[in-house]
């Protein structure tokens, strides 16, 4: 399933995001982290996963080991790879977690997104 074609971002959505991004606190970024394996633990273990949240899945473990593998980031690409991180992390975020079947379709996004955003600022590797 092409997630793009079923719930896009505007650019008023992403105007938004990236004001977020701007106040990103990367002192906060172990926090985040961790609060990351938690919440792939419990989405992994709770049911049977549909193809957003699969996606989901690879695209923030993409972005974790990215974060992890390269220490000499820009700041800007530490901050936005963050914000997914967090994005995803916020079960109150713009869809609630909750809804069923699509409730993780607007952090998938928001992974994607983000994917796509730095892998032309990244060194040679291979983005989902």
């Amino acid at each position: 399933m092409n997630i793009s074609k079923i719930f896009q971002l505007t650019e008023e959505d992403k105007a938004h995001y990236l004001r977020l991004i701007d106040k990103i606190d990367l002192n906060k970024s172990s926090e985040i982290i961790q609060s990351l394996n938690l919440k792939l633990d419990n989405l992994v273990s709770s049911k049977k996963l549909n193809t957003i949240e699969t996606d989901l899945i690879k695209n923030v473990s993409v972005l974790l080991s990215i974060y992890q593998t390269y220490p000499d980031l820009t700041e800007s690409i530490k901050k936005r790879i963050i914000f997914a991180i967090s994005y995803f992390c916020d079960s109150d975020d713009d869809i609630p977690d909750i809804v069923p079947d699509i409730g993780y379709l607007d952090d998938a996004v928001v992974a994607r997104w983000i994917i796509d955003s730095i892998s032309a600022d990244l060194p040679a590797v291979s983005l989902a």
